[in-house]
């Protein structure tokens, strides 16, 4: 119905003089033509003479095609109009032009079969007519291809109009009625695979059509065969559609057929040259072949069942010179870097010493590159031995460490040992064990193992494969890092770096410079971990690659570095910090590693309306996180900022069981110890904050700057309290002189009455006084509370508020009288300047007690 309204529209326009229509035998061009002019005597359009001629081998002689057109349009001429014309190739055309002039009434003449005319002179002539006709003949031509006449002198007049193979397939739902009109009904899955095999091509469908309708009961067994190409539509396509093919391009058909998509160039290096002339060939003669540009290049696609009859003509080529085609196109797709396609023909190709020379030379940039899935799919169909070859096995711990999926990744390495003991691999054993190497260091660090007994050796010996020697140095560098020796892992990270760079690899130097700006926040470099991270993030920009677990690290530590300095952090980063993503078994697990969620939860807390529920998010990532990966050099830095959350929302109780935890999880690091003097200082036990604070300040310089920060501030507010000004001066100028290096000002922020200090010895801190300045009027800065604080049992109290009891049952549930709770209702009234209920909750909440 739509085609024959296309079809209305062209003869009912007034401009529209000729209508093409060219396409492959059976694409229904006929059939079409003789539906639509039926259907149109009935319609509401203008009436219409109607002439068809359907052109023969014999009409190729100019009398002959002009009689018959003449006979079609019964038009007579007499001979005084022909004796007075000079004898010409365009006579008849002018002639017959002539004589329809007269006629008043519009008129189609249909040519069909066009493509049969081959005379020059015949040509010349109906390119005449088609030129010259009058405005009441629309011309419509239909065959296989256009015969050669020039179409763009009726382009450029806007008198073209044409219809391609595209426009007469069928759609689904008319392959469903042709199909139930040969009695047989497919599903909405069935209908799709018929589609996908013969795109619609009318002849096809039928066949198509008629042979499930002869296995009513055996559709999915015929569907298989369909996409063999069965013979009735090999035997239809050898006869109606590929003899019309000459036989040099029907060569390029075969050769080019054992892909399932090509270029001009890969075709080129499979036949030799001249892939450019017969593409542009094949476009004359309408053969069914769609492109597609990509990365800068057309890319083309045969129709499946003709890409099967050809690909079955490349069988009979015999085994050798299929595997040189196969050869040649895997040397084309290296060449391109494309390793995946590659792979796939280098699996068609007998020689299983090519097939082990590229999976040692590329197996490993695959992994790396995001395609190792592909890589275990094609090689477990295709050489199942070699899939379970030691070094393929080791490729997939690496695919899955990439992933984020350490459990896979211990299983697979377990696998790995136990294929190495029981057979010998492709590649040198010194590849096996500097890869099991770096293998075991991402393990342990990603899987939070305590790496003090992990023994990493002194120089990562080389194997001569940039790729694996390029992991390597980055694995082992991580677990460097990780347990403290940063100085080390850092060369060792930067030696990792410029062989990924020189080897093209962005994923692995995504993954070097995280681990870079790693190092940076173990030793508190605030600002070199910011900037580390950024260019992270730009690599990945660079290079188009996706959110991966080092990028949301990344992200996480640019985050962090933002909060440190007193910075608004990107909320893009940490929404990244907060992603999750999904496991194997379903699960759905943090996109970045625990400790990047836990930090995501930090920066949440601050953004937060409802504090308390954020503070308990903290809390509860936090014990997960000192559960699972309880690794000291990444994990004991958080306790800090998680007990000043805990203690903003007046959780005491919960942040000293955290403490706790912490302590039996990692020992009494520093962190730790400044974590349990902050909670010493909150209850106002000076000594006890002295204590705790005077053998590790002894040696301050050691620690992380934050750590020394916090040390020296809460040094201060327990001297404050015993009235030694002295000490508390020189508590905040050692803390000012920690901080002001990298600018880290968030410590200030997060320790109640830091900032208070700062204002009463402001002016007295010699170099460091700009830097004070600095923090005394930056926005986050917090001073002392105009409320006093409240007592334990009025904030007991207080929780209960929310819940609308009454006084009375509030007394009942404490165990106490109703005139105590109203004499503690007083109070948190007046401490929190309220006069009801709902005021008191309304500043509580918005103080972060609630």
């Amino acid at each position: 119905m739509a085609l024959e309204k296309r079809l209305d529209s062209a003869v009912d326009t007034a401009n529209t003089s000729v209508l093409l229509i060219c396409a492959p035998a059976g694409s229904g061009k006929t059939v079409l033509l003789a539906d639509w002019l039926e259907h149109r005597d009935g319609g509401p359009h203008p009436r219409t003479g109607v002439a068809w001629c359907t052109v023969t081998d014999e009409m190729n002689e100019g009398a002959a095609f002009w009689a018959a057109v003449r006979h079609a349009l019964g038009v007579t001429l007499t001979d005084a109009p022909r004796r007075m014309m000079p004898a010409t190739q365009i006579s008849d055309a002018v002639a017959l032009g002539a004589a329809l002039a007269s006629h008043a009434m519009p008129t189609v003449l249909v040519i069909d079969d066009a493509h049969l005319l081959t005379d020059p002179q015949v040509l010349a002539g109906f390119e005449h007519f088609l030129q010259n006709s009058p405005l009441t003949v629309t011309t419509i031509i239909s065959g296989r291809v256009a015969p050669p006449l020039r179409w763009h002198s009726l382009d450029l007049r806007g008198g073209l109009t044409r219809l391609g193979f595209g426009d007469l397939t069928l759609t689904t739902g008319q392959i469903a009625e042709l199909c139930a009109q040969h009695g047989c009904r497919l599903t909405d899955a069935e209908l799709a695979t018929v589609l996908e095999l013969t795109e619609g091509w009318p002849a096809l469908v039928r066949i198509v059509a008629s042979q499930l309708a002869d296995h009513p009961d055996e559709h999915a067994a015929a569907l298989t065969a369909l996409a063999r190409g069965p013979h009735a539509v090999s035997d239809y396509l050898a006869d109606e559609f590929i003899t019309d093919i000459p036989v040099h391009l029907r060569m390029f058909l075969t050769y080019t057929s054992i892909l399932d998509t090509f270029s001009e160039s890969l075709a080129d290096a499979l036949v030799g040259d001249g892939a450019e002339h017969a593409l542009h060939e094949l476009g004359r003669l309408e053969f069914p072949l769609t492109s597609t540009l990509r990365d800068g290049q057309l890319w083309f696609e045969y129709h499946p069942i003709l890409r099967c009859h050809f690909r079955a003509e490349a069988y009979r080529l015999g085994r050798e010179n299929r595997s040189e085609l196969h050869s040649r196109a895997a040397d084309w797709f290296r060449d391109m870097g494309l390793r995946a396609p590659a792979l796939s023909q280098l699996l068609e190709v007998p020689d299983r010493g090519a097939l082990t020379e590229f999976l040692s030379d590329a197996g490993m940039a695959m992994v790396l590159d995001g395609d190792g899935a592909e890589l275990f799919e094609q090689l477990q169909r295709s050489q199942p031995a070699l899939a379970d070859d030691p070094f393929v096995w080791l490729l997939r711990v690496v695919t899955a460490l990439v992933a984020g999926d350490t459990a896979d990744a211990s299983a697979y390495l377990a696998v790995a040992r136990a294929r190495d003991e029981q057979c010998e691999s492709f590649v040198p054993e010194c590849w096996l064990a500097s890869l099991t190497l770096a293998i075991t260091a991402d393990i342990a660090v990603s899987g939070g193992i305590a790496l003090g007994d992990f023994e990493i050796p002194e120089s990562i010996p080389s194997t001569g494969q940039a790729d694996i020697d390029c992991y390597a140095a980055i694995q082992t560098a991580t677990a460097l890092v990780a347990r403290g020796e940063v100085e080390r892992g850092e060369r060792l990270l930067k030696s990792g770096l410029a062989l990924a760079e020189h080897a093209g690899r962005p994923l692995l130097a995504i993954h070097a410079v995280t681990r870079l700006a790693l190092a940076a926040c173990v030793v508190g470099a605030v600002t070199t971990m910011r900037e580390r991270s950024e260019r992270s993030l730009a690599i990945a920009a660079a290079h188009a690659v996706p959110q991966t677990a080092d990028t949301t690290q990344a992200m996480t530590m640019a985050a962090l570095g933002a909060y440190l300095h007193g910075e608004e952090p990107d909320p893009a980063y940490i929404a990244a910090a907060l992603s999750g993503h999904a496991r194997r078994d379903g699960s759905i697990g943090p996109a970045g590693g625990l400790h990047a969620q836990v930090v995501g939860q930090l920066l949440q807390f601050e953004r937060a309306e409802d504090k308390g529920a954020a503070a308990e998010a903290v809390r509860h990532c936090l014990l997960e996180l000192l559960a699972k990966h309880p690794a000291t050099v990444t994990s004991s830095g958080l306790i800090p900022h998680a007990v000043w959350v805990m203690l903003r929302v007046h959780e005491p109780r919960s942040a000293r069981l955290m403490v706790e935890r912490a302590r039996v999880a990692i020992g009494d690091t520093p962190e730790i110890t400044v974590a349990r003097a902050a909670l010493s200082q909150a209850v106002n036990r000076s000594t006890t904050t002295r204590a705790l604070l005077d053998p590790l300040l002894a040696n301050a310089h050691a620690l992380h700057p934050v750590t020394a920060i916090t040390g020296w501030l809460l040094y201060a507010l327990s001297h404050q309290d015993s009235s030694m000004p002295t000490k508390v001066h020189s508590g905040i100028e050692k803390a000012l002189r920690a901080a002001a290096p990298e600018r880290i000002v968030r410590p200030f922020f997060d320790i109640p009455h830091a900032v208070d200090l700062l204002d009463t010895y402001a002016g007295r801190f010699g170099n460091y006084d700009a830097f004070a300045e600095l923090i005394r009027r930056h926005p986050n800065s917090r001073r002392r509370a105009s409320n006093p604080p409240l007592t334990d049992t009025e904030m007991v109290v207080l929780k209960q508020l929310p819940s609308g009891r009454t006084a009375q049952q509030i007394a009942t549930d404490l165990g106490v009288s109703i005139n105590t709770v109203k004499t503690h209702l007083r109070g948190i009234y007046s401490k929190l300047d309220a006069n009801s209920r709902l005021g008191a909750l309304d500043r509580a909440r918005h103080s972060g007690w609630l």
